[in-house]
């Protein structure tokens, strides 16, 4: 399976903030070693010292917030270590897209090949859950037993889906075999799967998965490179209105 990730570090859009970062890292030392030399003037030794140390302090802040570990990092991460065993190099995983779909909750992923477009959002929910239909159950355990869900990720996984079929049709790509599916790649992650309407993916049922939605071809391959590459094209020119950040956890 081929993996991409246009919202990686090599891409335009965060190299300038990462080089900002760097520098005002780099100016935050400079000011230090400036205040060590000039030992001999106390004021300008603290003027200096108090300089470099707000400069580090900030860099450091930045760096760390554009390359240090977060929910979208994460969420790829085991999204791909989830998928890549279970299909084959028919199969292209774009993890992080940076498409204008603002359908509920972030758009984790998208899987393109032969079975059509998956649009993937991860879960990161502990505990047991149960999914009937469209309804998801949490085990509460004792007395209480199954309590429905606040949120409901088969609807969300649903709205993402008709967003990037909708945005295809606006980059000249319609009719595109678009079905949504929620991810669930942690094994903390308990479901029980009761004839869902739709498609759930964990870390125990993801080559079971793979194997049940490739055995109908529904999308030729010039129409999934065709897609790939206007996925890959729109992380170049970012929607100014951004995706939710904030991550979704247990219900």
């Amino acid at each position: 399976m081929l993996v991409i990730r246009p919202a990686g570090l090599a891409s335009r859009a965060q190299r300038r903030p990462l080089v900002v970062a760097f520098s005002l890292l780099a100016t935050g030392v400079l000011g230090i070693e400036l205040a060590l030399l000039a030992s001999g003037v106390t004021t300008a030794m603290g003027v200096m010292a108090s300089a470099g140390a707000i400069g580090v302090g900030v860099g450091v802040a930045r760096v760390l917030r554009l390359i240090g570990p977060n929910r979208r990092r994460s969420a790829e991460e085991l999204l791909q270590r989830m998928l890549e065993t279970a299909f084959d190099d028919d199969y292209t995983l774009v993890l992080g897209p940076q498409l204008p779909v603002r359908e509920g909750h972030r758009l984790d992923g998208i899987l393109v090949g032969p079975a059509g477009v998956r649009t993937l959002t991860v879960r990161d929910w502990e505990g047991r859950y149960r999914v009937r239909g469209r309804g998801w159950e949490f085990d509460a355990g004792g007395r209480r037993g199954w309590i429905p869900c606040r949120t409901n990720p088969t609807f969300d996984a649903a709205r993402l889906g008709e967003g990037v079929a909708h945005w295809a049709v606006g980059v000249g790509i319609p009719n595109l075999p678009v079905r949504g599916a929620v991810a669930f790649p942690l094994k903390r992650s308990q479901i029980v799967l009761e004839e869902p309407d739709g498609e759930v993916v964990t870390a125990d049922n993801a080559p079971w998965w793979a194997n049940t939605i490739g055995r109908v071809r529904r999308m030729d391959a010039s129409t999934g490179q065709a897609f790939v590459a206007a996925v890959l094209d729109a992380a170049d020119a970012p929607s100014p209105q951004s995706q939710p950040s904030s991550p979704v956890r247990q219900p």
